[in-house]
């Protein structure tokens, strides 16, 4: 990967270049300070959460039609 990278870059124009290496920076410090825990979290570990939610308490259906008559 950075041999392909040397390749693209070598005959890049100095303007050019500085702007692929803002970017390397920028993704360096973004990798750098995103915390551990946001990192590791799956979608999978994101879905739910809201069954217990008085907003969603109703029935599916219910729910539906609430939705339904906000706009009537």
């Amino acid at each position: 990967m950075a041999e392909r990278l040397w390749d693209v870059t070598r005959t890049l124009p100095e303007p050019l270049l500085a702007e692929v290496l803002d970017f390397a920076e920028f993704l360096q410090s973004r990798h750098a300070h995103a915390p551990e825990s946001v990192k590791e979290i799956g979608l999978a570990q994101l879905s739910g959460g809201l069954e217990k939610s008085t907003a969603f308490a109703a029935s599916p259906l219910e729910l539906q039609r609430q939705l339904r008559d906000e706009w009537h």
